[in-house]
Formats: structure tokens, sequence, C-alpha cells
């Protein structure tokens, strides 16, 4: 499943106007095809062209991508 998606900015505005965060909205059919619900933990995992989004299952967290 592809969907593109928009980073909409997100949060309090610092002295010059400019955001520093964003979000993005995830409909609970994406989440339960990646085997998410609302309200789970999820690790974010920053590459330099990637930013991966992995439920926060301790025992089955894959370190490389």
């Amino acid at each position: 499943m592809v969907r593109k998606k928009k980073l909409s900015p997100s949060g309090a505005k610092d002295e010059d106007g400019e955001y520093h965060n964003v979000h993005i909205n995830i409909h609970e059919d994406e989440l339960a095809v990646a085997g998410m619900e609302i309200g789970d933990e999820v690790f974010v995992r920053v590459r330099e062209d990637k930013i991966i989004i992995q439920k926060a299952d301790q025992d089955e967290v894959e370190h490389e991508f």
C-alpha cells in the first residue's frame, strides 16, 4: 500500500515564526496493514533518506534498514 502524505506543520512557532515540528496522519486501515493500532507505541528511526516507524516491540526490533 502506498499513499502520498504531506508533513504538516505542528506545535508552536519560534520567535522568527518558524515551525520545528511536523505531524502526519495515518489512517487506521494503513495501521492495520502494518499490524498496528491507534495508541500503539512506536520507534521512529531517521536515516539519510528515510523515516522508519516500527511498532515498539522490544523482542522484534529491526536495527538494520
